[in-house]
């Protein structure tokens, strides 16, 4: 029997964050640690899963370290990125520059909890044994990973690559992906930013109606005749007040929080592309270094030219004689090109295998990311639209009640 989807099996939820210290009362480090509670629904299903309810905690670094541990060992797919670590400010408040700010941290948990939901979801990464570890274990959680020594896969090739390097031949849909997320990214910061200026100017009206409203009550206190229509609509400015506030809070988390997890899928997408890239880059070194090897043999196998003499220190030496190599010299050093041309060549094939492999995933995993990209934005914009439908059918609903108030009141 074939293992039900994880989330059909499991509800994944962070419900809880604190402040957690190692070291001693004087000296040590803060941080903040998550509560990750995993709910079992399919018992049966549950147990093929290896998984049972229990909550741990984890510090944003553990899931910085799942995140690491996915990309090496999942080179071949997109995975879900992390909430940024560095501090931002909320769309609608000014929030604090400390990192234990409670609404920072608000929103970092919904982040995670994204994070985690994703890769549940994910119809590879779900069924991961450390990623199932990491809703069952807590402290001793990073030992079971890093027992995988999944750094280990590249580091050699890796410390040879230089920080910034230019690839001969680039694949156009890579290229083209990588052109893609710097705009998705750039695109949907630009929603944000105009959205924060504009839920800021919204809040500064909705404050408004609280201070309209104290005016009417006030008013009403010496119109006699008009006193209970002037009451009520101070009172259904005061709602319009409320519910304005209400709607700024879940455009932030139904709409923002969404629209903020894309555009980390950026940094992810580039990081899936980085993949192909050095794939690409070792393939391209390989070449160079079987072309090198093969024009050093060739000029080691021409005869020698004749001799030039030129002028040194005012004398004349023949230049030959200079460099010219012994035939124990050229034997050393042909054996040496012949053994690192076999090398290269011998790496070649796997190197070009695997880049066949990872291409051949990869298209699929772009396609599956793509269609739940759009099914989630979709989702998300239909969300957007109708929290605002809402909103203008209670502030409607508020303006019909202050005008029956007013055409039933009697003088």
């Amino acid at each position: 029997m074939s293992k039900k989807h994880l989330l059909s099996v499991v509800n994944i939820n962070i419900e809880d964050f604190e402040k957690a210290k190692k070291g001693n009362e004087y000296m040590g480090d803060v941080f903040v640690i998550f509560k990750v509670v995993t709910n079992v629904q399919d018992f049966d299903n549950a147990l093929r899963y290896g998984l049972r309810t229990s909550g741990v905690w984890h510090r944003y670094s553990e899931f910085d370290l799942l995140y690491q541990y996915l990309l090496h060992t999942y080179p071949s797919h997109i995975i879900p990125p992390l909430p940024e670590k560095k501090l931002s400010t909320s769309l609608w408040t000014k929030m604090t520059v400390d990192k234990f700010d409670g609404e920072y941290l608000e929103h970092r948990k919904i982040g995670l909890e994204k994070f985690l939901h994703r890769i549940a979801s994910h119809p590879v990464l779900h069924d991961d044994n450390i990623f199932k570890a990491f809703l069952m274990k807590g402290e001793d959680w990073k030992e079971v990973a890093d027992s995988t020594e999944f750094r280990a896969k590249n580091e050699g090739f890796l410390r040879g690559v230089a920080a910034s390097y230019q690839l001969k031949h680039c694949d156009p849909r890579f290229s083209e992906l990588r052109t893609y997320a710097d705009e998705l990214e750039s695109r949907i910061n630009a929603v944000l930013k105009v959205t924060q200026n504009v839920a800021a100017k919204q809040r500064l009206t909705y404050n408004s109606y609280k201070d309209l409203a104290k005016t009417f009550s006030d008013w009403s206190t010496i119109e006699k005749s008009l006193s209970i229509p002037l009451q009520k609509i101070g009172h259904h400015l005061d709602n319009l007040e409320g519910a304005g506030n209400v709607l700024l809070l879940e455009e932030d988390v139904k709409f923002c929080e969404n629209m903020r997890e894309y555009a980390n899928y950026a940094y992810s997408l580039k990081d899936f592309i980085r993949k192909y890239e050095l794939l690409q880059y070792k393939i391209e070194v390989l070449e160079s270094t079987i072309e090198a090897k093969k024009g050093g043999l060739f000029l080691l196998g021409k005869p020698e030219a004749g001799e030039d003499v030129v002028a040194v220190d005012g004398g004349k030496t023949n230049l030959t004689k200079m460099f010219k190599q012994t035939p124990q010299q050229k034997e050393a050093r042909r054996s040496k090109l012949q053994q690192e041309l076999s090398e290269a060549e011998e790496a070649l094939g796997p190197a070009q295998t695997e880049m066949e492999q990872f291409v051949s995933e990869a298209e699929l995993e772009i396609t599956r990311w793509k269609k739940e990209k759009f099914a989630s934005l979709k989702d998300t914009l239909r969300m957007y639209a109708k929290l605002h439908l809402q909103h203008s059918q209670q502030s409607a609903q508020c303006w019909e009640a202050v005008k029956a108030a007013v055409k039933t009141s009697n003088q």
